[in-house]
């Protein structure tokens, strides 16, 4: 598989309704149960599949994306032989200031990556959609069915899908061959059974057939994703074919859904499903001190990162890398991300704390299970609850 994949990130993702996280990071590098960034786990899949290189176009700088990836070592994406990660920022500026049009250099980037690889096929995906697929069996599916385009979905009980979601549907051939047909907004589908097949933002793709479909992105001025060379393909009348995913799926629309994948995490069966499967999730690695737990402390179904110091009560909830809870404060069902602070006697429910905020004695934050509470990166939160 080495060097036979391209991976190209659209990470041009709709993140208004995650703000205030997303306020000075993309939807890729997103905090996750506890020490993970978003992006991980697409890229593991990389790893995993032994791909050497990937192109990132990001909305606006990314900084923290690069920060995290820094030269991708920790993916194997530093090959001297043809590999590394190109990143492309700002998409959604070029965008504005071309009034709604992507820019040239936006279509040229692509081509210029995707020529200069030695890969067989490329790689499509976002970072929205939280799972973990071997992206070797997508390729050897790929090529089982000589398919011009292979997508990955995955069948949802039809009652745990929101009518807003972000999700499309995909619809199949009759004869239950795998090949789709067509592709369609949740909102205007019809269903007629409790499993629905949805796309999880990742397709697999022959290195002429992408060139091709590229050209004609760029004529229709269209987004380079994976749902728009679907329905490409589809309107060419090419072989389309969907690739069954049946781990866990996630997808991180809004601050609800990223809140419940996160506690998600504190559920046994729901970790495993993620991490556990036959390939490993990686992350670049800060060594530091181990926790310390206080001899008042009280942990009670939390995941917790190295380098905290916890003498208070701390309830179903995940804090991150030095998280400091002091004794007589209490956090439940709550994310605390890192170099956060709780002073005595403050109370945290369905909050979810961004990096260094600073919570001061007495104070009450309580939200709900849809409606957590969010206090944004660098704030400090007074006695009395506000900012």
């Amino acid at each position: 598989m080495r060097n036979k994949i391209a991976a190209i990130f659209n990470l041009v993702e709709d993140d208004e309704k995650l703000r205030p996280l997303t306020k000075r990071r993309p939807i890729a590098s997103l905090p996750f149960a506890c020490r993970y960034r978003l992006i991980d786990f697409p890229f593991s899949s990389l790893y995993n599949a032994e791909a050497v290189s990937a192109a990132l176009f990001i909305s606006e700088s990314g900084h923290s994306l690069y920060d995290h990836i820094r030269s991708g070592a920790t993916w194997g994406l530093d090959s001297i032989t043809g590999g590394g990660v190109f990143t492309h920022s700002q998409i959604r500026l070029k965008t504005k200031i071309t009034e709604h049009k992507y820019s040239d250099s936006y279509y040229e980037d692509h081509y210029k990556y995707v020529t200069s690889s030695k890969a067989e096929y490329i790689l499509l995906m976002g970072s929205s959609m939280l799972a973990n697929i071997q992206i070797k069996s997508l390729v050897n599916y790929h090529n089982d069915k000589n398919s011009d385009v292979t997508i990955a979905y995955k069948n949802i009980p039809r009652d745990s899908l929101r009518e807003d979601t972000v999700y499309d549907k995909y619809n199949f051939d009759e004869d239950k061959t795998e090949k789709v047909t067509s592709i369609s907004p949740l909102s205007e589908s019809t269903f007629d059974s409790k499993l629905v097949p949805v796309g999880i933002e990742v397709m697999v793709i022959n290195k002429k057939t992408f060139l091709d479909y590229l050209q004609k992105a760029r004529e229709g001025n269209l987004c380079v994703s994976v749902k728009s060379f679907a329905q490409l393909a589809l309107a060419d009348e090419d072989k389309v074919y969907g690739y069954e995913y049946t781990g866990y799926l996630k997808a991180i629309e809004d601050i609800q859904s990223y809140f419940e994948a996160n506690m998600e995490m504190l559920n046994e069966d729901h970790f495993n499903a993620l991490f556990y499967r036959a390939d490993p999730v990686l992350t670049r690695s800060k060594n530091s001190a181990p926790t310390f737990y206080g001899p008042d402390a009280q942990i009670h179904n939390s995941q917790l990162a190295n380098d905290c110091e916890v003498y208070g009560e701390v309830t179903n909830s995940l804090l991150f890398r030095r998280v400091n809870i002091v004794k007589g404060a209490r956090v439940e069902n709550s994310i605390i991300m890192q170099n956060s602070y709780v002073e005595e006697g403050a109370t945290l429910k369905y909050v979810i704390l961004d990096k260094h905020v600073y919570v001061k004695k007495g104070a009450h934050l309580e939200g709900t299970p849809d409606n957590p509470i969010v206090i944004g990166k660098n704030e400090i939160v007074e006695g009395n609850g506000t900012l």
